[in-house]
Formats: structure tokens, C-alpha cells, sequence
């Protein structure tokens, strides 16, 4: 066989000098089928499957050499079984309901296909009576005394014993109470067929006896200053128990106040009378000094002047004397006597 390759099988050209030139795409590789790749290392775990040596998560925890299991465990076993039972039955009267698909067994569509089970019997047996229509009496499940076909006597029978065996079951895990059994069913007036409020006012007696017997509502107490261990101040004045003495006390008290007021009225209009007569001596003090700070200031005006007669002096003091009541004129004395102290 030639070494020598065809280019016209392998998309190649060949050029005038004899050589060869690839003038096709190039052919990607082959992807990998996802059917046999898909669960790789199966011949590895088969092995490790086959090797008796090898634990792993699948071991075998429980014995089988007939040991008896320890105490802890049997009762934990026993438990869980026995709330799993209750919890079975309670689903199977409907007391328990399954809002949001928490358990597996869909007790609905069980009473739907035994129910429906159920009527296909009493189809079959109405098909086998061939439409017998004698009617019979039974009593149904509320212990009435009914009259009907045969057909609806064996299944009032049927519920009653339905009935039966939910009663015989485990009503402790149930909050649903048991129908009392000591009602009188029919046209007889029911009076007291069941008292459940014997057991609560049992309860509520028991409960009076133990309560406490001091009066309601508790008797009027004050405030005992005997009770504190600390300093009274110096107004503090310890009430009688005593409520006739309590009062004689709040009385005198009452007097006193009234009596403290009075006097502190008194003493305010003193104050007030007291204040006048300090103000009119004050006015009369500044009408004095003002006379004598005038026959000063005149005296020295006098010294000054000198060449002028007594006269000038006179018609100076007689029209100081006239104009002594003007507060202008009060005014120019003081301005004068504090130029003349400036100047001194």
C-alpha cells in the first residue's frame, strides 16, 4: 500500500510544485454521549457493594443474634409506636386534620373508596333482593326506632358497629368529649338527663372554703407612724387610731389654721401702715434737708456777693420762701449747691 495520501479524499489541493494544501475546515472532536457517561465509577461502587470488609452509611446497625436491646431504647421504640397508634386513630375519626399534607395517608380518599365500595355492595345486594321493598323496623345509630328497607337496617347496623369499635379505641389523645350516656331520647321531657356543672361547682365550693375569710373589703387603716424607723421632722403630728379622737384632732388643726391666717393678715396690714408712715417721714426728712441745703447755698451766695445789701438778701429769701413747695425750684438749689462744690 502507497504512504502517499489521495488530496482529493482529505479535502487538500495540490499545488503546481507538487505539495499539498488542506483547503476544507477542520473536523471538531466528537462530544461524549451523555447516555453512557452519565454515572461514572459504577463498576467502582459495585465493587466496594461486593467487599464485606467495607462499613459505610448503609452498615447494618441493629443486632441479629437475638440480643435483648436495652431498656432506654425499648421504651423510646415503645413510645414513639404507641403516639404514632393514637395519632393513627385520632386521623381515622377525623379529629386531627391534615391543613397542610403533613402525613402521608389521605384518610379522605380512604372513607371515599370504602364508602363507595360499600355502596356498590348494597348495589349488589339491591341487584340480589331483586327490588325487594318489604320494610322492616330497626333502630339506627341515635337509638331511634326507624322503619325502612332491609338495605338501610344493615347499614344503620353497620354504623352502629363502626360506632363500637371507635369507642373501644384510645379516646385519651382526642380533645373531642364522649356523648354523655345517660340521655333520654324520645317525647320525654329532659330534665337534668346530665348535669356537667357538677363537677365545676364541686370545684368552686372547694375553692370557697379555701379562700380567705377576713372582711371584704378590708377595714379602713391610716398610716402608723410606728411602722418607720426614721426622723419625724418638726411639722409631723401623729394621728389618734382612734376615729373620734381623729376627728377632735383635724378640728383643732383646722382652728389653728384658721387662726394662723388671721394673724398673718394682721401682721401683713402692720407691714403695709408701717410702710406709709416710713414713707411720709422720708418725704418729710427730704423736705427738710432741701430747706437746709437753700439757707446754706444762701448764706454762701451772701459771703460771695458781698457788696450787696441785706436787703437783696431779704427779697432772696422771701422768694425761696414763696417758691419753697416748687420742685423746679428744688431742682436749681441742688444745681447750684453741686456747681459750688465743683468749684471748691
Amino acid at each position: 500500500m502507497s504512504g502517499s495520501k489521495d488530496p482529493s479524499l482529505y479535502g487538500m489541493s495540490k499545488s503546481p510544485a507538487g505539495t499539498t494544501t488542506k483547503s476544507g475546515p477542520r473536523s471538531r472532536a466528537k462530544k461524549e454521549d451523555i447516555f453512557s457517561t452519565h454515572n461514572r465509577n459504577t463498576a467502582k461502587r459495585a465493587k466496594c457493594d461486593l467487599d464485606p470488609d467495607a462499613g459505610g452509611a448503609f452498615e447494618q446497625k441493629h443486632t441479629t443474634n437475638g440480643e435483648v436491646l436495652e431498656s432506654g431504647v425499648w421504651q423510646r421504640s415503645k413510645r414513639k409506636m404507641e403516639e404514632k397508634a393514637m395519632l393513627y386513630a385520632a386521623m381515622k375519626r377525623g379529629d386531627v386534620e391534615d391543613a397542610d399534607e403533613r402525613y402521608a395517608v389521605d384518610f379522605d380518599r380512604k372513607w371515599a373508596e370504602n364508602r363507595d365500595g360499600d355502596e356498590e355492595i348494597e348495589e349488589d345486594d339491591d341487584d340480589d333482593d331483586d327490588g325487594d321493598g318489604e320494610m322492616v323496623e330497626y333502630v339506627d345509630e341515635l337509638g331511634r326506632n326507624r322503619t325502612g328497607t332491609a338495605a338501610e337496617a344493615a347499614l344503620a347496623e353497620r354504623m352502629k358497629r363502626a360506632e363500637a369499635l371507635g369507642k373501644e379505641a384510645d379516646d385519651h389523645s382526642t380533645a373531642r368529649p364522649s356523648a354523655p350516656s345517660n340521655i333520654i331520647y324520645g317525647d320525654t321531657i329532659q330534665h337534668q338527663a346530665f348535669d356537667p356543672d357538677e363537677p365545676i361547682a364541686a370545684k368552686m365550693e372547694a375553692l370557697a372554703r379555701k379562700r380567705d375569710t377576713s372582711l371584704t373589703p378590708p377595714p379602713e387603716t391610716h398610716f402608723d407612724a410606728n411602722w418607720e424607723i426614721r426622723t419625724k421632722g418638726t411639722g409631723f403630728f401623729q394621728f389618734s387610731d382612734d376615729a373620734g379622737e381623729r376627728k377632735r384632732q383635724m378640728e383643732n388643726l383646722e382652728r389653728e389654721r384658721a387662726e394662723t391666717e388671721r394673724r398673718r393678715e394682721e401682721r401683713t396690714k402692720k407691714v403695709h401702715e408701717r410702710k406709709k408712715v416710713l414713707e411720709a417721714r422720708r418725704l418729710e426728712i427730704q423736705k427738710q434737708r432741701g430747706k437746709r441745703k437753700a439757707e446754706e447755698f444762701l448764706e454762701e451766695l451772701g459771703v460771695e456777693l458781698g457788696g450787696r445789701g441785706m436787703e437783696q438778701e431779704d427779697e432772696v429769701r422771701d422768694e425761696f420762701v414763696e417758691d419753697e413747695g416748687s420742685e423746679e425750684m428744688m431742682r436749681r438749689i441742688d444745681k447750684a449747691v453741686e456747681d459750688e462744690r465743683e468749684d471748691g
